[in-house]
């Protein structure tokens, strides 16, 4: 066989092989801007979630590069959510992603300032697909300074 007919058919191969990645959810969340140090409450809205797992919402300082994950999150587990339309998952403690989902950022974690630097909610693939970045997504959001 040709040799450019064989290179066609393997790189045709591994392209139909490789699995594809689920498109990325899309987030809105509300309010972002000014939150009040004692009472912020953030509401999001979740359409488009993945079929097979769900998603982590974390409070975390803005990454120094854009486009990249954040380093420093807030590790108190009762500030971050666990989202997720998998009846499994919502069996174990997830919140359904079909309604809203509240949310209670902290103006201060563990080596975190969200007042008088930036900050975001890190939205990642939960534990049932650690590996898959797909769903890597920030909202910035502020506190005011009050």
């Amino acid at each position: 066989m040709n040799k450019k007919i064989i290179a066609s058919l393997a790189v045709a191969l591994v392209v139909v092989a490789a699995p594809m990645a689920s498109a990325k959810a899309k987030v809105v969340a509300s309010p972002t801007k000014n939150l009040s140090q004692k009472t912020a409450v953030v509401t999001f809205k979740f359409s488009g979630l993945p079929t097979k797992n769900g998603v982590y919402i974390e409070e975390c300082m803005a990454p120094a590069t854009k486009g990249a994950a954040p380093t420093v999150c807030d590790s108190d587990q009762s500030v971050q959510a666990w989202v997720s339309n998998v009846k499994a998952d919502i069996a174990q403690g997830a919140t359904s992603g079909a309604g809203k989902i509240k949310f209670k950022p902290v103006p201060y974690f563990t080596n975190g300032d969200c007042v008088h630097t930036t900050c975001v909610f890190f939205i990642t693939n939960d534990h049932n697909a650690a590996g898959d970045k797909s769903q890597n997504q920030t909202i910035p959001f502020t506190f005011s300074n009050k």
